[in-house]
């Protein structure tokens, strides 16, 4: 199995999705930023500050594209025990386009040549010369210094800029943001017993967290999120304004 586009996006004012204006067949111009994705809390915040980034300048000038790896045999999410399928629903009610790329256990290739391939791909169907005109690589990290490190090093080797836009945001605003989104966020996996998969991500959830000198947002690996935008408009998900419209495959 090689990365492929999982979805490539809804083209017409006719889907239920919502319209789209510019696709990648357009690319060329604007700024391709390709945004990995978990289907958990943190990477969907980073889709709603970018799109808020470009709102306030040019939405004309962002082609987003989601990508996603998990494992080839099992079809889930590290970590996050988050099935692909999930992360194909989540990605087709927003009409965003997403790349899936299945890693493989016990072979030779290396995470940072699978996620190259991957960006090959995503540079050629966007008409790109190569990967490294891609505009930026975007990750939902929060705080944890040594999972950046890691990305700058490695990712980092790629030629292309690496985006953080949720960089020691204060988790009081992302926690507003997220009640803004409107979607329903749940538990999806957990490695401490004082919460349990299932309920619902919110303030009494962060509370207890803190009682247990855990990390409020989960960031230690104590939890893991999805979001299920689907509760939510693809607008009030997205946090565009009706008028404004996404740039999608």
């Amino acid at each position: 199995m090689q990365p492929a586009f999982l979805f490539e996006g809804v083209y017409g004012s006719n889907s239920d999705a919502g319209p789209v204006l510019t696709t990648l067949d357009d690319a060329k111009s604007k700024h391709v930023k390709v945004l990995f994705f978990s289907g958990g809390k943190d990477s969907f915040l980073s889709i709603r500050a970018i799109i808020k980034k470009y709102q306030e300048g040019n939405m004309d000038n962002l082609c987003l594209v989601l990508l996603t790896t998990f494992d080839a045999k099992s079809r889930f999410i590290a970590h996050q025990d988050i099935p692909i399928d999930t992360i194909v629903r989540q990605a087709t009610h927003l009409n965003v386009p997403l790349v899936g790329v299945p890693l493989h256990r016990g072979t030779s290739e290396s995470y940072i040549e699978r996620i190259s391939t991957a960006l090959d791909l995503v540079a050629k169907r966007a008409g790109l010369g190569s990967k490294s005109d891609i505009t930026s690589l975007i990750f939902g990290d929060l705080h944890l210094e040594h999972i950046r490190g890691w990305r700058d090093d490695e990712l980092g080797k790629l030629g292309i800029s690496l985006e953080y836009p949720l960089w020691k945001v204060p988790y009081e605003s992302l926690l507003k943001d997220l009640k803004m989104a409107s979607v329903e966020v749940s538990v999806s996996a957990v490695t401490k017993g004082f919460v349990k998969c299932g309920e619902h991500f919110d303030e009494a959830l962060m509370e207890r967290a803190r009682k247990e000198n855990a990390d409020a947002f989960g960031e230690n690996g104590e939890f893991h999120t999805v979001v299920k935008v689907w509760t939510a408009s693809r607008e009030c998900a997205l946090g565009i304004n009706s008028d404004a419209i996404l740039p999608i495959l």
